[in-house]
């Protein structure tokens, strides 16, 4: 006989149980328990901390967004472009931007379609195409074309991932939490059975003296 399956209440799985005493059966199926409980954990940490390196990502771009914005000048209408584009701000403004931008897997955060410079991925071969970088195309690809609306645009977009993720990440942290309560449970209980057996077990050999 094996059990299998996982239900509601984390009774668990896959433990050959036919060829033991209750007591042996009963704590296999307890240490199946507190492994799993284990496994779902160590799932749920990486998902936290995943979720976590995309917030600090997010930021990254909303800090180079910020950036962009305050090389404008302080008239400067919804249509302008940052004034005296050239390699010194491509260099300070937009391949650092792309790049916080790529970093966080975005593909459209509200600017128009232009071609921009990002840093070549030398590890896998790429090299400049552009004056000072390598050039890409998209709708998440800031240029010395892009207007002081759309950066604005882009930052109120950016503050509401941001927003949503931190949401979802106390969603995380509060399953974490319950998962985390969850296995202490299963270890505890675990701990507790394997020192009745042993009371048990010593106080049958100390009646057959």
């Amino acid at each position: 006989m094996s059990t299998s399956g996982v239900n509601a209440n984390m009774l668990v799985s896959n433990v050959d149980i036919s060829s033991m005493d209750i007591e042996t059966a009963l704590l296999a199926v307890q240490g199946e328990r507190t492994r799993l409980l284990d496994a779902q954990l160590a799932d749920q940490i990486k998902a936290v901390q995943a979720r976590n390196d995309q917030i600090a990502k997010l930021n990254n771009v909303l800090t180079a967004l910020n950036a962009a914005s305050a090389a404008f000048g302080s008239d400067a209408k919804a249509g302008d472009t940052i004034d005296d584009w050239g390699p010194g701000k491509i260099n300070s403004i937009e391949i650092p931007l792309n790049d916080a931008i790529r970093s966080a897997g975005l593909s459209d955060i509200g600017f128009e379609s232009r071609t921009g410079q990002r840093t070549p991925d030398t590890l896998n071969g790429e090299t400049k195409d552009g004056k000072e970088g390598k050039l890409i195309t998209g709708k998440a690809v800031f240029s010395g074309g892009t207007t002081k609306g759309e950066i604005e645009t882009a930052i109120t977009n950016i503050k509401g991932l941001i927003d949503n993720q931190s949401n979802s990440q106390q969603m995380d942290m509060l399953r974490l939490q319950s998962m985390s309560n969850k296995r202490n449970e299963a270890f505890d209980v675990m701990t507790n059975f394997i020192k009745k057996m042993q009371d048990s077990r010593s106080s049958i050999i100390g009646n057959m003296r």
